[in-house]
């Protein structure tokens, strides 16, 4: 249910739509003509009174159902408009103003300045209200698209392949949300979450959504199960950007493992971070037994020495994890890191 792009729609690569937009135009004009040429020159002006006000109509249905026919067909407007009900009005209202708007601004604009300033200006300007006035038939499209007949279920417009499907669960629980329906968002959430392939965007969109519901509880809970992915490291800037909207929520939340707590701090790469770090390296009883603490004090020491350039706090840290554990995979980068501290502080008193 993607738009297409404004470059799409320039070179008609938009899935024929722009074309079929400029087909129904000339449609509706050639059937004008032809009442024109039967009723005579009283025909006009109601013509293109019931076009206006079926115009937003007209664009709902083509845009969902891709054929001109059914744009045309008097019966699927009037259904699109009883659909809608009296917010219709409105729809049709803003439209009203915009097209009256952009004829004034025409006529201002040829009038007041010269021709080479007043055609490009005048392009911006259409431009950009054609793409406000589509995109006021598109939300229009999706809040309604129950009481329309689309269902999201039923749209054959994405793929059928795992990405397609993600792509539909992700957007029925977006339309649940706009709709309130957040008991019902977050059932499919928790669904999605259960596949492994895709836990990961699941979770963090039930973090957020528990975030604007004020629900802390919520928010907890789907964030230490977030913060459990093992493969956390290839994601950390979007782990950071998740934790730091929920510290704004939640302030006490700390993931409840020292290898997300590693990964949230390799990547802070600043003196702002400062207390956080200083949160997250807090050792509780239940990360004494992890077997990635030794990493999270490595993350810990390289923060002090590369990001606070505090090389007495980094040797320190660093000294501590290495006569705890001696062996393991992050003994070669501390002792690495040892030296290169031990190195600037022999450094200092001759600088």
């Amino acid at each position: 249910m993607s738009a297409p792009s404004y470059d799409e729609a320039l070179v008609f690569n938009s899935d024929s739509m722009t074309f079929k937009v400029i087909l129904l135009y000339i449609e509706l004009i050639g059937l004008g003509y032809i009442g024109y040429l039967i009723f005579g020159g009283g025909f006009i002006l109601p013509y293109i009174a019931i076009l206006s006000f079926c115009s937003p109509a007209m664009l709902i249905v083509l845009a969902m159902e891709k054929h001109v026919s059914s744009a045309l067909n008097p019966a699927r407007i009037a259904s699109c408009i009883r659909a809608v009900g009296w917010p219709y009005l409105l729809l049709f209202g803003f439209s009203f103003l915009i097209d009256l708007g952009l004829e004034f601004a025409q006529d201002q604009l040829h009038f007041w300045l010269p021709q080479a300033i007043a055609y490009p200006l005048l392009f911006g300007v259409l431009a950009y209200f054609y793409i406000v006035k589509f995109s006021m038939f598109g939300y229009v499209a999706f809040q309604y698209h129950t009481e329309l007949g689309y269902g999201i279920d039923a749209e054959n417009l994405l793929e059928n392949d795992d990405t397609g499907v993600v792509k539909r669960l992700m957007a029925k629980a977006d339309v649940y949300i706009q709709e309130g329906r957040f008991e019902d968002a977050e059932d499919v959430l928790y669904d999605l979450a259960n596949d492994k392939a895709h836990t990961v965007k699941a979770l963090e969109r039930l973090v957020r959504l528990n975030i604007v519901r004020r629900n802390p509880v919520g928010v907890v809970k789907a964030a230490n199960n977030y913060y459990k992915n093992p493969k956390l490291a290839a994601i950390g800037g979007d782990a950071l950007r998740l934790y730091l909207e929920i510290i704004g929520f939640e302030a006490r939340f700390k993931p409840t493992n020292a290898g997300a707590r590693t990964v949230l701090i390799n990547h802070m790469k600043h003196k702002r971070y400062e207390e956080d770090v200083n949160k997250l390296s807090a050792i509780n009883e239940k990360l004494q037994t992890d077997v990635n603490l030794p990493w999270l004090m490595l993350a810990r020491a390289r923060f002090e020495s590369e990001v606070m350039n505090n090389d007495n706090s980094a040797l320190q840290m660093l000294n501590k994890l290495l006569s705890k554990y001696p062996r393991g995979g992050h003994q070669k980068e501390a002792e690495q890191l040892r030296q290169v501290c031990q190195s600037m502080q022999q450094k200092l008193p001759s600088a």
